[in-house]
């Protein structure tokens, strides 16, 4: 009653098909193919059904043709007959032989036409037989009548015409309405058989189509609905596993791909189930070392941005504290003097307890943290209520910790402090916690290096200045001392040589003018150490004033002129006309320029010494180039230091101190401008000098 009641119902039905379907251990397009092939075979049964229908509508259409057949020959017979007794009366009436030879070819088509009744009238063939015999009896009374008319034999001839002819016509003609109404009868018959059979055919179609149509939808609806149902069981699975729901399961019952499918995306979700496991436990632990490499960057950070010590320290011991799930944390600082540790940094603690633990000494014998700095390892206590505890110790256990980390700060000949964790529960630590941690304490040995090295440059930073301060103090002094003597001496050559004192002898006023020589170079040497002293003191200011860069270039080559042209070398100075004025230290630039025609005709000893100047962007820009030696790539950056020439050897040919290029980019450097130089051993050397034109605007602007 049950499996009964279930098919009543549709919805039962439809699943049972549906879930039959599906279990159907075949492939997805075989279960098509099959459908595709019940829905072709329902075609092929409903043209069949067609045509059979067809068929029988086309035997009734001709059982009904010869229905028609068979009164229109009955007609043709009434209508014979009534022809022959109109000739046969005619011919009486007229006694015309054509008219009588008429009717006698009436009579033979009359005849043929019976011929063609009885074939098309098999079925009445008892009342054809009756018409038969009328037909004989109607003929040899027709024949007769025309033999007594061709005989003149008138009277007679109607008399049989009255009495055999006319009443044969009659019974004809009663046979013959008696088969029209047969075959009329039997021609309603057969249009009521025809009509009968169209509604049934009709129906029998119909029906045959619609349920076609009915079976393909339920092949299409059964079939479609066991591959989109699991389908959307699969998607919905889909779903819950992208949004993280591994543990359920899809269940499909298809035998086929979609089986298949499911189990795959079963296997799958089970797969991805594990994998989100350890991606969650990998995601923890790279949040936890994305943490400590935070915490490690920002340890960096500290001690690379400052060098207070301290600041550094307790950054440290914060991170170390956080990272490591612990309470509080200290670090001390071991003292080789003393041979003690120090409390430096803290974290997690009140002020009382830090007073009191700083208050207790610590040395390398001492529980915990002597122990790893001795052993240079780190040591851990898991549970401090076991065992007799350091004063130091017994502070902690007394404040409520139950278990310490202590990681050794260390050098490789030398115990730089302690790294000191500590919490409330008891229980060992975890070997990352120590890694970490003695990563902290290479940070701290770091911090703790770098600040002794800051103090100790600090020191020998404030050592130097001194240093050069009163370097700077003794030059300035010095030159001051020198140039005074030196001036008096220079005066006096000067008198003797003009002969104030008398006339010297040739070989004395040589002398003299030698001695004279050698002190304007003294003095020229003494002056360019006092700028020097002057420059580094910060003492040299620039005399700013107008001034005009042709004038300068002049007076330098009217200064080297007479020295280039002793050594044969062209001095050749190019500068275009109506350049603008400039804002500057005059005396300086001049000074400058002399520095490099002077080098430039000094260590040239063929060729020429070129001057170019010209005003290009808001800047005069000064070229010096020689065809001399040239400067080697590595010397090019050397010889703009104090006391730095090419040849520094014993054997130079060249004087000078090396001064005069450090001064002069000093010089042009405090206009705001630029000196470089661009040379290639063989081939010359050409210095640039840029300065602004307006060098006041620059200097005020610094």
């Amino acid at each position: 009653m049950t499996f009964l009641a279930s098919w009543r119902k549709p919805g039962n039905v439809t699943s049972r098909l549906i879930g039959w379907v599906a279990r159907l251990p075949a492939r997805v397009q075989t279960k098509l193919l099959i459908a595709f092939l019940s829905i072709v075979g329902l075609l092929i049964v409903l043209g069949a059904v067609g045509l059979q229908v067809l068929s029988g509508v086309n035997e009734q259409t001709n059982e009904l043709i010869k229905l028609q057949r068979r009164i229109a020959a009955y007609r043709q017979v009434q209508h014979d007959t009534t022809n022959q007794l109109y000739s046969i009366s005619t011919a009486l009436l007229l006694q015309d032989d054509r008219m009588l030879d008429a009717a006698l070819r009436q009579l033979s088509q009359f005849g043929y036409d019976l011929d063609r009744m009885e074939f098309v009238a098999v079925s009445e063939a008892e009342v054809l037989g009756q018409v038969r015999l009328e037909y004989d009896l109607f003929t040899a009374g027709v024949t007769r009548v025309a033999e007594l008319i061709r005989a003149g034999r008138t009277e007679e001839a109607r008399k049989v015409q009255l009495d055999e002819i006319v009443p044969s016509a009659d019974r004809l003609e009663r046979l013959t309405n008696q088969l029209v109404n047969m075959a009329e009868a039997d021609m309603v018959a057969a249009i009521e058989a025809t009509e009968g059979a169209y509604g049934t055919s009709r129906l029998i179609v119909v029906s045959f189509a619609v349920g076609s149509i009915l079976l393909a939808l339920g092949l299409g609806y059964i079939i479609s609905w066991s591959l989109i149902e699991p389908v959307k069981k699969i998607e919905t699975r889909l779903r819950q596993i992208a949004a993280g729901d591994f543990a359920q399961q899809v269940a499909v019952a298809n035998r086929d791909e979609l089986g298949v499918l499911a189990g795959n995306v079963n296997q799958t979700s089970e797969q991805l189930g594990r994998l989100y496991q350890e991606v969650q436990a990998r995601t923890a632990e790279l949040a936890r070392s994305v943490g400590e490499l935070e915490a490690l960057g920002e340890v960096s950070k500290a001690v690379n941005s400052t060098l207070d010590l301290d600041t550094v320290l307790k950054t440290i011991v914060a991170k170390a504290v956080q990272l490591s799930g612990t309470d509080a944390g200290t670090i001390y600082v071991f003292s080789s003097a003393s041979q003690k540790f120090r409390l430096r940094a803290t974290y997690g603690m009140s002020e009382e307890l830090i007073d009191e633990i700083a208050s207790q000494p610590v040395g390398l014998n001492d529980q915990g943290i002597g122990d790893a700095a001795r052993q240079r390892t780190a040591v851990q206590l898991p549970d401090l209520s076991e065992g007799k505890l350091s004063p130091v110790l017994k502070v902690v256990f007394e404040a409520g910790y139950r278990s310490v980390l202590i990681v050794p700060l260390l050098r490789p000949n030398k115990i730089v402090g302690a790294l000191v964790v500590r919490r409330h529960q008891p229980g060992e630590f975890d070997h990352k916690v120590i890694q970490l941690l003695e990563t902290f304490a290479a940070q701290s040995v770091l911090a703790i290096q770098n600040a002794k090295l800051f103090r100790e440059i600090e020191e020998k930073g404030r050592e130097l200045e001194a240093a050069s301060r009163h370097k700077s103090q003794f030059l300035a002094n010095m030159s001051h001392e020198l140039r005074t003597p030196l001036n008096s001496v220079l005066g006096f050559t000067e008198l003797l040589v003009d002969g104030i004192y008398g006339e010297l002898p040739e070989r004395a006023k040589a002398t003299v003018s030698r001695v004279q020589a050698n002190g304007r170079h003294l003095l020229g040497l003494i002056n360019d150490v006092l700028d020097l002293s002057k420059i580094e003191a910060g003492q040299l200011t620039l005399t700013l004033e107008d001034y005009s860069v042709g004038q300068i270039v002049r007076s330098a080559v009217t200064a080297v002129e007479p020295l280039a042209r002793s050594k044969g070398l062209a001095l050749a100075a190019t500068v275009p006309e109506h350049l603008p004025l400039g804002r500057g230290d005059e005396r300086r630039l001049t000074q400058v320029l002399l520095n490099l025609a002077g080098n430039a005709v000094k260590f040239t000893e063929r060729g020429a010494v070129d001057i170019f100047a010209d005003a290009v962007d808001g800047h005069f820009e000064i070229i010096v180039r020689d065809t001399g030696p040239g400067i080697a790539p590595e010397d090019q950056s050397l010889i703009f230091e104090e006391f730095q020439q090419v040849d520094n050897s014993s054997t130079r040919q060249k004087g000078g101190t090396g001064l005069g290029l450090a001064i002069s980019k000093r010089f042009v450097e405090m206009h705001g401008g630029t000196i470089d130089v661009e040379s290639v051993p063989g081939s010359g050397s050409t210095f640039r000098i840029t300065i602004p034109i307006n060098a006041e605007e620059r200097v005020k602007a610094a």
